[in-house]
């Protein structure tokens, strides 16, 4: 028998998939090249390196979530950040549903 076809070719959204993924990780490697120049400029390019990973990986998630379970301490600031934005969005939410 013969492999099914959407098996053996790629679909346009796993290709994007991909390409975000690799271009989140070349935007990490960036990041951690331009960490040891004066300023803040390395960490704000890695986090948005790890957003797109994070974004388009499952792995990555799982990885995410187990380390900030198990070190919560470390992940407190990006968990606050993401409490903000999320009641942030849920507020944004509620006045549009408004009459």
């Amino acid at each position: 028998m013969s492999e099914p076809e959407t098996a053996s070719t790629l679909s346009l959204a796993r290709i994007r998939q991909l390409a975000l993924i690799g271009a989140g990780c070349v935007i990490i490697l960036l990041g951690v090249a331009i960490a040891p120049l004066p300023g803040p400029g390395g960490l704000p390019v890695i986090l948005l390196g790890g957003v797109l990973v994070l974004r388009n990986s499952a792995d990555a998630r799982r990885l995410f979530v187990r380390s900030k379970r198990r070190y919560p301490r470390l992940f407190a600031p990006v968990e606050h950040i993401r409490q903000k934005l999320r009641a942030r969005r849920k507020r944004k939410m509620e006045r549009d549903a408004a009459p």
